[in-house]
């Protein structure tokens, strides 16, 4: 007698507390309704207090042997976790993260979640908060954290076109943006194989149809894993379908720069130009060609006709600001090409000896680089003046030239002696984020 009411009493408490367990799971769902009904109510103070009962309740659920097997249970704490990412007061940690592994778990004990609309819903919160996520990996510049949180969202979202998203077509392009940044980041951490396929996929990408960058990474991609032909069809295939855009005309123009192509690339502007005379874009660029091929990189000589190349670079350039005067960057390449030819002239002036013959080349150098750093001046203080107003909100190309312009009036303010001009334009360079 008194074994059998041991035993049935064992089996009581055993079966008290199985159904406390289950309890939880109901406390928790209950809490999630009271969450609904505080948000309602704008208080958001007890919509914190019942998520944190939530979280309590269901971590005790899926913790216990008697309903750590429960689909219901996990499926709950997806949603709780889930919620909790949606909360300011608990969402530091990235408790989605959590929430997804849950719901993984609930599909994996029960299928019939795999196609519950409130899973899907699930899923394309956790898309969205792992997008989010790598954006914010990849303006740190955490390439490879960045590329892993993008994957993982793009893993919830199945293929293109999934049913259970029907109701949700954000959510084909939240994909296919997902595999685009997979593509940059895998190209900025040198990783070309992965970002290869990846950036190709994302140029056919109908929900990409206006992302010109895909074509810009893909083109130095190429470039870097020595596809030169595939580098050019690529940028060509870019300029047709972008032919307004001003980095896309760039890159087309310094891949014919770096492959020795230019006479092949100015023939083709020369023709454009004389179609559209009107055109500063064009005048602009024939300008960069041409001080291209008189200024060859890699410490290559110059040409033997180096100075009637400049000419033309100056006549093209000056062209192109008489056409659009206010432009910040033609005024800025302008000025940087007067800079530089002055800044080449003092090195060679530097290099000099002390002879009579020398000291007298000294003399004429100084008196062309100072006419050279004469015509700099004002359009690289127009270019200045021309990007200060917008410093919050330039490109990072425009950030770059903006930068440099500083750099450059700071080294001929100093020159020219005009020290309290240099020192303000020093203070500003200080001032601003690298």
């Amino acid at each position: 007698m008194n074994k059998k009411i041991v035993m049935l009493t064992a089996g009581v408490a055993l079966a008290s507390v199985s159904f406390a367990q289950k309890g939880k799971i109901n406390e928790a769902v209950k809490e999630l309704d009271n969450i609904e009904i505080a948000k309602v109510k704008k208080d958001d103070a007890a919509a914190t207090a019942s998520l944190l009962k939530a979280k309590e309740a269901i971590d005790l659920a899926v913790n216990d042997e008697s309903t750590k097997t429960n689909a219901k249970a996990w499926f709950t704490k997806a949603t709780v976790y889930m919620a909790m990412q949606e909360n300011p007061q608990t969402k530091a940690e990235n408790p989605y993260v959590e929430g997804i592994a849950a719901l993984n778990k609930a599909i994996e004990l029960d299928k019939k979640y795999a196609t519950d609309d409130k899973a899907a819903s699930l899923l394309a919160n956790g898309a969205f908060y792992y997008y989010n996520q790598g954006i914010v990996e990849y303006n740190e510049s955490k390439y490879e954290a960045s590329y892993n949180a993008f994957k993982s969202g793009s893993d919830l979202t199945g293929a293109d076109k999934d049913k259970r998203f029907a109701a949700m077509p954000i959510i084909d392009t939240i994909r296919a943006q997902s595999k685009m940044f997979m593509g940059f980041t895998s190209f900025y951490a040198e990783k070309y194989d992965r970002a290869l396929p990846l950036l190709i996929e994302a140029k056919s990408s109908p929900y990409l149809s206006k992302e010109s960058n895909v074509y810009l990474v893909l083109a130095q991609a190429y470039e870097k894993t020595g596809k030169k032909d595939q580098q050019l069809a690529t940028l060509q295939e870019a300029k047709q379908k972008f032919p307004e855009d001003k980095n896309v005309a760039n890159a087309e123009l310094n891949y014919f720069i770096s492959s020795g192509k230019e006479s092949e690339m100015t023939e083709k502007l020369e023709a454009a130009a004389a179609k559209e005379p009107n055109n500063p874009e064009l005048a602009f660029n024939l300008g960069i060609i041409y001080e291209g091929m008189a200024n060859p990189k890699g410490g290559a000589a110059p040409p033997a006709n180096a100075a009637d190349l400049n000419s033309k670079a100056a006549t093209a350039y000056g062209k192109a600001l008489a056409l659009a005067p206010d432009n910040a960057n033609y005024n800025y390449q302008y000025g940087a090409f007067y800079y530089n030819q002055a800044a080449t002239l003092n090195t060679k002036m530097n290099n000099l000896g002390s002879s009579k013959a020398e000291q007298q080349q000294y003399n004429n150098m100084l008196k062309q680089r100072d006419e050279l750093f004469e015509k700099a001046l004002p359009l690289l203080e127009k270019s200045r003046n021309s990007f200060a107003p917008r410093e919050g909100k330039l490109t990072r190309e425009e950030h770059s030239f903006y930068r440099q312009s500083l750099e450059a009036l700071a080294k001929i303010y100093a020159i020219q002696d005009k020290l309290d001009k240099a020192g303000e334009v020093k203070k500003k360079l200080n001032s601003l984020p690298e």
